[in-house]
């Protein structure tokens, strides 16, 4: 098929209406079945070989259409004595869920929010958050979630933004806030107290439970409990659903740019609840799902605040989350879902506390957030089975841009490397970005999600909206800014980051397949390479190596091996390594992440030192 035959193609394809598409889609399967080995037309876009994994009624099944408050109501209206949600052991009914959504509605109301406000959200994850978020939804108002680590200069500029009159936030913001009232539009800033909810005071929430002394005279500051009891009188109109309406403000994590507002809409979020559903997670009515990601991130609205809500799930709130104590939270709660970064199971998997009996009650792992290395997803598999786990471990790929779900994988339905396939609605494709067209399958580019849980753009910001999403043969699609293929059965392959790319001498060296080598020796624990200033080569990379503890002392010896491996590897003589540190961690993001910048910065640092 020549270029040409293929934009012609693609051109008809985009005129199918939804129903032509989906029987279009139940044909795909029936050929990709009948052609195992071989694919149809090359390109993943046309081919979809991961639609051979998915039954017709998984192919077929629609989204309704409604907001996420209407979602929410129209999955739970027959369960309301269901537990749905769990915090600090105290246990909320859907029946107490949708009282507290509507009363806030009704106090929300009462301080002048309406349909399309936007009111600032900055807190941790508290039944507070939840119902304010449904609340909102409720009324037709959208939710701008910040990350309250933020400085006041930033959360200033994401107030001004967002033109908010209303804030709701943690009393232990106030210090912060506070200097931020006479710069911003705000009006009302409720403040909520983690303690809130909680069934009796207690000491596990004692230090984030300190409340925080607000003076009378502060006038725009009101309480929580004084907040819901003055609205409780108040009438509003429920919000009905209309396509494409906004429902939630998103930031990105700046890792490799500023941070944007992400706008994603009830289509987005009800397309990401019926991808999950359909996926490959265990889970019915009263499943238990630990939820310990932060609200003000894609991957914790979706997968916190809206899925395992809507889906039934109980779901068991950890507002303050600590990594080193992940082993702890699951010997207590003994889930049946958990979800996380890889970093956080390196912790569980050190753990000497852990036995048999504490991961068996668990079904799924949903991983995501960072690359997952194929070596760590083997030592995983080795330590559940050894733990008496028969858990699946599905893991993720996405961006915050596309409601962070585009990829899935689960224990049959699954290649060592890859990211799995791509969700039922969802496509994956690699592109040559100078030609700006589709590679075929296997071959290397940029990767592209096309999906219905592709953001609306970023908050008033259409320059940078414009860079990622762009005009295709297509139509409309995310470029990720990662590198990667799609192979002939549809699985997805991350090589790396486009921006992680060390470009030396003239040529390209990719990181993680550095990372994928060194983990190979058993006596390494964990690597990542960043590319670093070198003045023959301009850029030149160096691994960063944590090894097991009763290795420890023999550093040099490994140093020797790790050469040694790679000079009997396939990998190019420039990929080399100039140098290699051995350290005790390797610094995280704040929710878990590997922290390359900070890396790099750490070498900048070094350079500025030896200088003086």
């Amino acid at each position: 098929m020549t270029s040409e035959e293929l934009k012609k193609y693609k051109e008809k394809l985009l005129k199918l209406t939804n129903e032509q598409k989906l029987k279009r889609d139940l044909e795909l399967k029936e050929k990709a079945i009948k052609n195992m080995n071989e694919s149809l037309t090359g390109y993943a876009s046309i081919d979809k070989p991961w639609l051979k994994y998915y039954s017709n009624d998984k192919i077929l099944e629609e989204p309704n259409h409604m907001t996420c408050y209407e979602e929410l109501l129209h999955y739970n209206k027959d369960n309301f004595n269901d537990i749905a949600l769990v915090y600090f052991g105290r246990k909320i009914t859907y029946s107490e869920l949708f009282d507290n959504i509507d009363i806030t509605a009704k106090s929300l109301t009462n301080i002048g929010v309406k349909k399309g406000d936007i009111v600032t959200i900055c807190s941790i994850t508290t039944p507070e958050i939840i119902y304010s978020f449904y609340a909102l939804n409720k009324i037709g108002a959208i939710s701008n979630m910040i990350d309250l680590r933020y400085t006041k200069q930033s959360i200033q500029s994401y107030l001004n933004e967002a033109k908010s009159r209303v804030m709701i936030t943690l009393d232990l913001c106030y210090p912060k806030i506070k200097e931020l009232v006479n710069k911003t539009a705000l009006e009302n800033i409720i403040t909520i107290n983690p303690a809130n909810s909680t069934p009796i005071p207690m000491k596990a929430v004692a230090k984030i439970t300190k409340k925080t002394k607000i003076p009378k005279e502060e006038y725009k500051y009101i309480e929580w409990d004084k907040f819901i009891e003055k609205g409780k009188n108040t009438q509003y109109k429920t919000n009905k659903y209309v396509k494409d309406q906004p429902a939630v403000i998103v930031h990105t994590g700046g890792t490799t740019g500023i941070p944007k507002g992400v706008v994603l809409s009830n289509d987005n979020l009800n397309y990401s609840l019926l991808q999950i559903k359909n996926s490959n997670v265990q889970a019915d009515r009263n499943y238990k799902f630990l939820n310990i990601m932060p609200p003000f991130i894609a991957y914790g609205i979706v997968l916190g605040l809206y899925c395992p809500i809507t889906l039934g799930w109980k779901t068991t709130i950890i507002p303050q989350f600590d990594a080193n104590k992940f082993d702890e939270l699951i010997k207590k709660h003994k889930p049946n879902g958990i979800m996380g970064v890889p970093s956080y199971w390196e912790t569980v998997m050190k753990s000497k506390k852990i036995t048999n009996k504490d991961l068996q009650n668990i079904k799924d792992i949903l991983l995501g957030g960072d690359f997952i290395k194929e070596e760590f997803e083997i030592k995983l598999e080795k330590y559940l089975k050894e733990h008496n786990c028969n858990a699946t471990i599905e893991k993720g790929y996405s961006e915050t841009e596309a409601s962070a779900n585009a990829t899935f994988s689960s224990k049959h339905v699954n290649k060592y490397g890859s990211v799995g396939i791509p969700l039922v609605k969802t496509i994956v494709a690699a592109y040559d970005t100078e030609k700006n067209e589709e590679l075929p399958l296997g071959e290397v580019g940029e990767i592209t999600i096309k999906t219905p849980t592709m953001m609306l753009g970023y908050y008033e910001n259409e320059t940078a909206t414009k860079n990622v999403i762009k005009n295709t043969d297509d139509g409309q699609i995310l470029f990720t800014g990662d590198l990667g293929y799609v192979d002939k059965d549809g699985f997805v392959f991350i090589k790396d980051r486009i921006k992680r790319i060390i470009p030396r001498s003239g040529f390209k060296v990719f990181p993680s397949e550095l990372e994928n080598l060194f983990l190979k020796n058993t006596k390494i624990e964990e690597c990542v390479v960043v590319g670093i200033p070198d003045e023959k080569d301009v850029n030149a990379p160096k691994a960063h190596i944590i090894i097991k503890n009763k290795y420890k002392g023999y550093e040099e010896t490994i140093k020797e091996e790790l050469t040694l491996m790679f000079k009997n590897s396939t990998l190019p003589p420039y990929f080399e390594p100039i140098d290699y540190k051995f350290r005790d961690e390797i610094p995280l993001t704040p929710i878990g992440k590997v922290d390359y910048q900070a890396l790099i910065k750490e070498e900048s640092d070094i350079k500025v030192l030896k200088k003086k």
